[in-house]
């Protein structure tokens, strides 16, 4: 069976929907949760700590750093997976580098009210919890469905309850 990518920009549902899919017994990981993603300064390549309070995480730090998954570590979970159907759920900047690591790329996609309400109920400090990580989210999300269908992924509508939403994903693997 293939190992899948769900991505999507914060706030679409990707943490759920991976605490769903490992409720349903399957083999789940989370770039964040599962600490697959790191940080790395731009200029130098050096990885860096991800600050943790959000007055630390300025347009200037963004700018300065990239978030990256190694192929190496998509490449160790297939492994893991073997012949079952596994999920790798994130969103990272070095996407391009990880689809062909995927047999299926499926985008949550959300409209933006539904992300900021989502985003509303996060901590001051956890990414997407300040007005101003909102709209640099927000700006992100704004051509993400076009841009990942262009590339070909599967589009899965995550305004719907999580249990419809793991229905679709596993409808679009072909796995239900």
């Amino acid at each position: 069976m293939p190992l899948v990518w769900v991505t999507g920009t914060s706030g679409v549902g990707k943490s759920t929907v991976r605490a769903e899919l490992r409720r349903r017994g399957f083999v789940a990981y989370d770039t964040d949760e599962d600490h697959l993603s790191r940080h790395f300064d731009r200029e130098t390549g050096a990885e860096v700590l991800y600050p943790e309070l959000a007055a630390q995480r300025t347009a200037e730090w963004f700018a300065r750093h990239v978030q990256r998954v190694s192929p190496e570590s998509v490449r160790r979970i297939s492994a893991e997976v073997g012949d079952r159907l596994g999920f790798v759920c994130g969103s990272t900047e070095n996407e391009d580098e990880l689809w062909g690591e995927f047999a299926v790329v499926v985008h949550l996609s959300a409209d933006p009210e539904t992300i900021r309400r989502r985003l509303a109920r996060r901590p001051p400090d956890a990414f997407g919890g300040t007005e101003e990580e909102v709209e640099r989210i927000l700006g992100w999300h704004a051509g993400s469905d076009a841009a990942y269908e262009r590339f070909g992924a599967r589009r899965v509508d995550a305004t719907q309850p999580v249990g419809n939403v793991v229905d679709e994903l596993l409808d679009a693997c072909s796995a239900r």
